[in-house]
């Protein structure tokens, strides 16, 4: 979640789409759900981990039982 720009789509826990609007230091300028041109807020990248949002197409990884999986998407 480091490499975050303008543009990124997150997903939320839900599967909804956002778009990352503005990147700063710390935070970012996030859409709102379905709505990629309206902000719906500020976000610092720790919020955005704690809320379990993911960029994406980034590799994801899963532990299941104490071991560590790829989540591959079709």
């Amino acid at each position: 979640m480091k490499n975050v720009k303008a543009g990124d789509i997150f997903v939320d826990e839900d599967g909804e789409e956002s778009v990352v609007l503005e990147v700063l230091t710390n935070t970012f300028l996030r859409s709102r759900c379905g709505e990629f041109e309206e902000a719906q807020g500020w976000y610092t990248f720790t919020e955005a981990e704690k809320l379990g949002w993911m960029i994406k197409g980034e590799d994801t990884i899963i532990i299941v039982g104490g071991k560590k999986y790829k989540l591959i998407e079709e």
